[in-house]
């Protein structure tokens, strides 16, 4: 509900991450986000459980796999240099960057290059006071996306989640997104 899909989609539809294998991970049983991001080079969905815990697994052997594909390519095709992860959000980015530094495999073939953690503006002051992972999210990002600004009507409760965001990770660029 943070508009993480409708941020990936706009990036897709404007060629920004075109050229990307998108891996969808949602928490449900039954994925409809991936439906949603037409635009990526291929998607793979993760349905059932976080890539962060429950399957992580699934998620280290789906790389893996696409690691092998990349590495088999001729010089005549177009080589994969783009993996985005679309965690559910209920994902700690932590957990999921460790797995791909320690894994045997991935170390040699991955660079972990940006998180991008999607703040809702509407919720995200009272999300990072009472969640710890919501949290923890901002604070290890590259980059957060503060969505929804059109939405608030109280720019003093903006401003504060913004400097909140800031104080919380001073190294993380901080933007803003209407609808993507």
């Amino acid at each position: 509900g943070s508009g993480k899909t409708t941020w990936l989609r706009h990036q897709l539809h404007e060629g920004a991450l075109g050229d990307a294998f998108v891996v969808v991970n949602e928490a449900a049983e039954t994925p409809v986000d991936d439906a949603l991001l037409s635009g990526a080079r291929e998607i793979a969905v993760l349905a059932g459980g976080c890539v962060c815990c429950q399957a992580q697994a699934e998620l280290i052997a789906l790389l893996r796999r696409v690691c092998d594909e990349r590495s088999r390519q001729d010089s005549r095709g177009e080589r994969l240099e783009r993996i985005v992860i679309e965690t559910s959000g209920l994902a700690d980015p932590g957990p999921i960057v460790d797995a791909i530094r320690t894994d045997p495999v991935l170390v040699y073939h991955i660079v972990v290059s940006e998180i991008v953690v999607a703040v809702d503006a509407l919720h995200g002051l009272a999300q990072l006071r009472g969640e710890p992972l919501g949290r923890r999210q901002a604070e290890i990002a590259d980059r957060l996306v503060v969505t929804k600004t059109d939405e608030v009507a109280d720019e003093a409760a903006l401003a504060r989640l913004v400097a909140t965001l800031r104080r919380l990770n001073p190294g993380a660029a901080v933007s803003g997104a209407v609808l993507g």
